[in-house]
């Protein structure tokens, strides 16, 4: 009977494509993806990450595949292929960091010249993850540097304001001041 149950056991765990003690080939690339990212290795890193997304370990979401795939492209100063990786890392509802990545996506739409767009995409931060704390407030600054890029002299004021929140801080301090002086010009 015992020797039943145990082939049991592992002809199941077998059939299920895992045995004991064994990390899964997918799980194996994670982690060596992770230490290539460390090491400064971006383009195998890459390569890593990509394998690992063809059948993601049981413990990490695609999504946040796709987010670190994103900031290599984004170390690469590669800024359309981080958008369209931290897109895909939006669309997976299991992705965690969903305030940061909705910030690069703003950010890399600033950086492509796209500024209507990256109002639009940083605008989502304070309205969709109100307790994002500083996501929201650096939302809101890069905002007003788009707004002002587009000659919006009073949107951009009014975003600078708002990440300048209460003005206690340095960066609060420094944004009261820009709106300050875009509204002077």
């Amino acid at each position: 009977m015992k020797k039943g149950l145990i082939f049991a056991v592992l002809a199941l765990a077998l059939l299920s494509g895992r045995t004991f003690g064994v990390e899964s080939a997918s799980a194996g690339y994670y982690r060596a993806a992770n230490k290539m990212v460390e090491a400064k290795k971006y383009d195998e890193a890459l390569a890593l990450y990509r394998k690992t997304l063809s059948a993601p370990p049981d413990d990490v979401a695609a999504g946040d595949i796709h987010a670190k795939m994103g900031d290599i492209h984004f170390r690469k100063a590669d800024y359309r292929r981080a958008l369209d990786e931290y897109r895909s890392a939006l669309r997976d509802p299991k992705h965690v960091d969903r305030p940061q990545t909705q910030y690069w996506i703003g950010f890399c739409c600033f950086l492509v010249g796209r500024d209507a767009e990256a109002v639009d995409e940083l605008l989502k931060i304070p309205a969709q993850y109100p307790d994002a704390g500083a996501w929201g407030s650096t939302a809101y600054y890069w905002a007003g540097r788009a707004s002002e890029r587009l000659g919006k002299k009073e949107q951009a004021a009014e975003y600078y304001r708002k990440a300048g929140g209460s003005g206690k801080s340095t960066q609060s301090k420094f944004a009261r001041k820009k709106a300050a002086a875009v509204k002077g010009k």
